[in-house]
């Protein structure tokens, strides 16, 4: 018979685990009950099955009546065990908040609220980790104190951009005595959008418009904080010198200031297949680079700036907002190709 090859187990293991997991109904509340919980013996389980089988043969062999006590004893000692730990998780209810949108290879975080129930007693040694096809996230520990409800944080790798499913979470307890361990699986049924990842090597976001203005054969567009308007007024004090209208304050007895005009609000075009900084790049570097130049413009402090964009399939009329960003944002994860 041939041997097994290597990482033939593990692998026929995980297609187990994926085949069991989908039939899974995708919910974003789960309540654990004996229908959703599974129950085994860990490993110090077994080893204390075998252990006790021992003790027990060797009593009936050699008639010893304390060896008889003794099985009896771990016997009884393990099924309380069972029965706390499966009490341990059964009644809890998981609730999933909808976890905000973010960029492609940055930590996503989803937010769990474990509720205890009526239980007298408090949940022990909980135990949550988010499984997803990449692999497994970092295990959390949680303890929710009696008749209370306690919220944590997943944090997992975001996949590459686009709209994705929530990764699987499984929650599992090997208290008090270690001997068995209960879990259950979860499927979320809310999805997330994932941003394209944002250029770090990306042109400033300045370059864009000074280059913006010189293609249309206009100035470039930038706010002059000296610059002072048509309009006049009396002087005031703390007006600076050179506001000051001479010809027009020397024939009376007062000084008369140039009035300074608002600062005018520039629109920024972020062009997909016209922008300067965009020349010889693929589609995702593109749209990695444009979510790049997005926060820059919405961060640029002292201009009046509005920023629109322009993709192949979809324009977004200019603006500026936090909401704003979230949209423009939202179209690029989204963005198809140009046909």
């Amino acid at each position: 018979m041939r041997p097994a090859a290597p990482g033939a187990l593990p692998r026929m293991r995980t297609r187990w685990t994926h085949w069991w997991v989908s039939r899974l109904p995708r919910t974003d509340r789960l309540t654990l009950t004996h229908r959703n919980l599974y129950i085994l013996p860990s490993r110090a389980g077994w080893s204390l099955a075998v252990v006790t089988l021992v003790l027990l043969l060797a009593s009936v062999n050699e008639q010893i009546n304390l060896g008889y006590a003794l099985a009896f004893a771990l016997t009884g000692a393990a099924l309380a065990g069972l029965h706390q730990t499966h009490g341990n998780l059964q009644g809890m209810t998981l609730t999933l908040h909808p976890p905000p949108s973010t960029h492609a290879g940055e930590a996503l975080t989803l937010t769990v609220t474990l509720d205890g129930g009526a239980q007298r007693r408090g949940r022990h040694g909980l135990r949550l980790q988010a499984q997803d096809a990449e692999g497994d996230a970092p295990a959390l520990e949680v303890e929710v104190a009696p008749g209370a409800a306690q919220w944590v944080e997943l944090d997992v790798p975001a996949p590459a951009r686009g709209r994705h499913p929530l990764p699987r979470i499984g929650i599992e307890s090997r208290y008090p005595l270690g001997l068995f361990r209960v879990w259950a699986w979860w499927r979320p049924a809310s999805t997330v959008l994932i941003w394209p990842a944002l250029d770090t090597q990306a042109p400033p976001v300045q370059s864009q418009m000074m280059a913006g203005a010189a293609d249309s054969g206009g100035p470039a567009r930038e706010v002059d904080q000296q610059a002072t308007p048509e309009g006049l007024r009396a002087y005031q004090r703390g007006d600076p010198m050179h506001w000051i209208a001479w010809k027009k304050s020397s024939g009376g007895d007062t000084l008369v200031s140039r009035e300074r005009l608002p600062e005018r609000s520039h629109t920024l075009w972020l062009d997909y297949a016209r922008s300067p900084g965009l020349a010889g790049l693929a589609h995702e570097a593109r749209l990695s680079r444009l979510a790049a130049w997005l926060h820059e413009a919405e961060a640029l402090e002292g201009l009046a700036l509005q920023y629109g964009l322009q993709l192949p399939d979809q324009r977004v009329e200019a603006g500026r907002s936090a909401a704003h960003l979230r949209h423009c944002l939202d179209v690029l994860a989204e963005c198809e190709g140009p046909a």
